[in-house]
């Protein structure tokens, strides 16, 4: 550390101060342009006074300084650094080759960095604040077990604060800065080794290297350690395929979305809701489903409707013995339906809501349990600490408080946490928590669609994120076929060759459906230049007459005729592979048809699958319930489709310029034993022309 006339600069002495301050217990050195002496340390003027070699150095010294100070530190034997100094890659181009100068050091040694342009890091079990983050000035954070990441600076100061207000301790909280040697998947590896850190929090800006996010994410899943995550900034990661239906179906961050959801990732939206999210994911039991127990039928609904549109927690209703029981504390005009609303009745006897929740939480229906109180008078706060407390311990079951009153029942919130219980004061944090505990957990009720995905590819291309051109439907189908995907019997003729199209059209064998191929047109639909069915040859020569006719009144260029099998489907499906520049390839499945980007019932999944995730995909579709067979009506042929969208997507790891991503839309389903067909095709290149 340096600064100009012994005065350190700003990062340094925070780092000094807060080591000293929070109780660090191992040696400190300073080293200073002139010698000073600070809380009875006194510096040295280079690295090469010091009596030993440190474990460990921080630098905050001008950014041109750090590749000379650290090659000193280097040749010492030292292999460890924060560097908290700025103006390195996020200065512009200079700085960017004055870290890769600086990377390229370390990695020849061997040795770790955290930052340029990081806070450090605060290891909370050992009393290390070895960070220049300026909360630390007054006092620190509670200790525990969770640990945090950031991809930011101040924003630490922000999640402590949180960890203060709710009684929530951390293990570790590490800024990464630049991230140019020691990136946010080392730091997740890490903690995941730590045996003090029981879940992990994320706050993440970009995903710099996310092959190995992804393999960090699918070892703390195997390790039992769950991670919350929010990722910064609402627009799109990079979806590549942003041509035809792929780009309005995905939209912004759906990638990233998909890949949270797919790797046992709790996705959190609100940066207040992490810390909270993060510890009920750790300390929580069970939570797939959830009874709702109010003094406040308004609040208790507010709780239910929002659960059930985040999806992934059940409310049943109680059974009928603990209806029953239930009834004696509620008036005759309350019934005992989730979320159960009791309004003041059950506190008019002594005990009365301890019994009252009791009864409730034994209910076997219900793996979880949610107080959701309104502010209440001062016994009945009291009431439902000692009955939270008390039912908790005796059923095993996690009894989680929802109560907006952090003024008038602030005593009683405060003692739920001191006593270590889960307590939310906004209903969208108790959302995020209980139902990412529940998608958690059925993930963890079939593991191998996380970890049975396959090895990860090697490399992706770089395809950019815009300029996608579009091959016609003859190109693309010929294209995919090349690539070994199957298709109905049909063929291309050219618009000119008229005899031609006659006799293919008895080979393909009538009915025949006809498609005009012109430049430029997508949704042929639009123009007359798609015939279903056709019967017979005179018909098909008015049809193809027709055609010609449109082409020329819409001033459309003409190239031919696809002439196909005719095929009745019971169902269609909208299936494309595409590519993100953060996660690479992905596969969206979905409702196909004319209607595709009406409905938007689309699922997406990043490539390769994990065995059995085709059906999962089906299953979380609402065309998967036409498939499997609705309102009586039997079953669609799902194996034939599942083996299609598996060749489909074994195509993620051929993308590349010419092959970009594909649109296939509609796959038609047919009957149980009838088969999976695709009727349009539509391949994108990123080579700057169409193909």
């Amino acid at each position: 550390m340096s600064g100009k006339d012994t005065t350190f600069q700003v990062g340094g002495r925070a780092v000094l101060e807060h080591l000293v301050k929070h109780g660090f217990r191992g040696r400190i050195d300073m080293v200073t342009r002139s010698p000073i002496t600070l809380h009875g340390i006194t510096s040295v003027t280079s690295l090469a006074d010091l009596p030993t070699a440190p474990e460990c150095v921080v630098l905050s010294i001008p950014a041109a300084q750090v590749p000379d100070t650290v090659q000193q530190a280097l040749d010492m034997g030292i292999r460890a650094f924060v560097t908290i100094s700025a103006g390195f890659s996020e200065a512009g181009a200079e700085g960017a080759a004055l870290q890769e100068r600086l990377v390229g050091m370390l990695r020849d040694h061997g040795a770790v960095m955290l930052g340029p342009n990081t806070t450090g890091l605060i290891n909370f079990g050992r009393d290390t604040a070895l960070s220049s983050t300026s909360r630390l000035a007054t006092h620190s954070a509670p200790r525990g077990d969770i640990g945090v990441v950031v991809q930011s600076g101040a924003l630490g100061s922000l999640l402590m604060d949180v960890a203060e207000r709710d009684q929530i301790g951390m293990s570790y909280l590490i800024s990464t800065g630049n991230e140019a040697v020691t990136d946010i998947a080392d730091c997740v590896d890490f903690l995941i080794d730590d045996p003090e850190t029981r879940s992990i929090a994320l706050y993440v800006e970009a995903f710099r290297h996310p092959k190995r996010i992804v393999a960090a994410a699918r070892r703390a899943f195997a390790s039992g350690k769950p991670i919350a995550i929010y990722k910064a900034g609402r627009s799109d990661t990079g979806a590549a395929a942003a041509a035809g239906h792929t780009g309005a179906l995905l939209g912004a961050r759906s990638t990233y979305e998909a890949a949270a959801r797919q790797l046992g990732l709790t996705d959190v939206k609100n940066i207040e809701d992490l810390l909270p999210v993060a510890h009920y994911l750790a300390h929580a039991g069970g939570g797939r489903s959830v009874g709702v127990l109010t003094v406040s039928g308004g609040l208790g609904g507010c709780l239910a409707d929002a659960l059930a549109h985040a999806g992934d927690v059940d409310l049943p209703n109680p059974g009928a013995a603990v209806s029953q029981q239930l009834q004696q504390y509620l008036p005759d005009f309350l019934k005992p339906k989730n979320p159960v609303d009791v309004g003041g009745s059950p506190f008019r006897e002594q005990g009365g809501f301890s019994q009252c929740l009791g009864s409730f939480a034994s209910d076997p229906a219900f793996e979880a349990v949610a107080v959701a109180n309104t502010p209440v008078v001062p016994t009945w706060a009291q009431d439902s600490v000692d009955a939270i407390s008390r039912v908790e311990a005796e059923t095993g079951k996690p009894i989680v408080a929802l109560w907006p009153s952090d003024i008038y029942n602030a005593e009683a919130l405060r003692d739920l946490r001191v006593a270590g219980k889960t307590v939310f004061t906004r209903i969208d944090t108790a959302v995020a928590a209980l139902n990412g505990k529940a998608a958690y957990l059925k993930c963890q009720d079939r593991p191998s669609s996380i970890l049975d995905a396959g090895p990860l590819p090697l490399s992706y291309p770089q395809l950019g994120q815009s300029g996608l051109h579009s091959l016609d439907e003859a190109s693309s189908k010929k294209r995919l076929q090349d690539l070994g995907i199957p298709f109905t019997k049909e063929t291309f003729v050219i618009a000119s060759n008229r005899d031609t199209a006659l006799a293919q059209a008895r080979v393909v064998g009538y009915p025949v459906t006809v498609k005009g191929i012109a430049e430029g047109v997508v949704h042929k639909s639009e123009y007359g230049l798609v015939a279903v069915g056709v019967a017979d040859e005179p018909a098909l020569t008015a049809v193809l007459d027709e055609m010609q006719r449109s082409a020329g009144a819409h001033r459309l260029d003409l190239r031919g005729f696809i002439l196909a099998e005719t095929l009745r489907a019971e169902a269609e499906v909208f299936v494309s592979v595409s590519y993100d520049r953060e996660f690479g390839p992905s596969l969206t499945l979905g409702s196909g048809g004319i209607y595709t980007e009406v409905f938007k019932d689309v699922t997406t999944r990043l490539l390769p699958l994990a065995r059995g995730e085709i059906t999962n995909m089906i299953d979380d579709c609402k065309i998967g319930k036409i498939l499997r067979g609705a309102r009586g009506k039997a079953a669609l042929d799902i194996e034939a489709l599942t083996g299609l969208i598996e060749k489909l997507a074994d195509l993620g790891g051929k993308l590349s310029a010419d092959f970009a991503g594909l649109e296939i839309n509609p796959v038609g389903v047919g009957a149980a034993g009838q088969g999976a067909w695709i009727f349009d095709a539509t391949v994108f290149s990123a080579g700057g022309k169409d193909v």
